[in-house]
């Protein structure tokens, strides 16, 4: 957007395996899978013009290998921030689906587009937290003034913090799913955000649990 004061752009990593096996990753480390190398091929062929002068990356193999593959940088060429990392999602994390019920203590969910949130999972965050965590965030990126940016994080992280951009409460953030090598465009007049666009989503794409 011409003579906007800062552009941050957000990119979800590419598809792993946990997704299609439809298990919560949260803090483990899986690496992107083939299905996610092609993914970015297909992106970095398509030939988008990102005007970003700095590019912060949540730490984990996934997000640091995407954020790698479409820029070009290396690790030591970005910024890495804990702030962005995935939801803890504490004991769910690595389990199959079907033995999630057997968790302790019980994990409640709500139902938002026919997937399921859990508000307490036992030692990990809950949806409010990670929401704090999310402002922390914003607040660190906002310091960089004059700096447009490119964020590489995590499917439930930038849920949220897109929602916090566009002014929306935790639980309504929630029916916006933010699907694998997913790229939007914040711009900012000020502390105002003037606009939003989806630049690109995938055409080889998983579903974006």
């Amino acid at each position: 957007m011409p003579g906007a004061e800062q552009v941050i752009y957000t990119l979800r990593h590419a598809a792993i395996d946990f997704g299609r096996q439809r298990i919560i990753a949260g803090r483990l480390d899986p690496p992107i899978n083939p299905e996610g190398v092609e993914q970015i091929r297909q992106m970095t062929a398509a030939g988008l013009s990102l005007d970003y002068d700095s590019v912060i990356s949540s730490p984990q193999q996934r997000a640091l290998e995407t954020a790698s593959r479409v820029t070009g940088l290396a690790a030591d060429e970005m910024i890495t921030s804990y702030l962005c990392v995935e939801r803890n999602y504490g004991r769910l994390e690595g389990v199959k689906p079907a033995d999630l019920g057997t968790i302790q203590p019980a994990t409640f969910y709500v139902t938002v587009g026919n997937v399921e949130h859990s508000l307490n999972p036992p030692d990990g965050e809950t949806l409010e937290q990670l929401r704090d965590r999310v402002v922390t965030f914003h607040q660190f990126a906002r310091s960089l003034k004059g700096s447009n940016l490119l964020v590489v994080s995590h499917g439930t992280f930038l849920q949220q913090y897109h929602g916090y951009l566009r002014g929306l409460d935790v639980y309504h953030s929630l029916n916006a799913n933010v699907a694998y090598l997913e790229l939007n465009r914040f711009s900012f007049d000020g502390d105002v955000l003037a606009s939003h666009e989806r630049v690109y989503r995938p055409e080889l794409l998983e579903s974006p649990w």
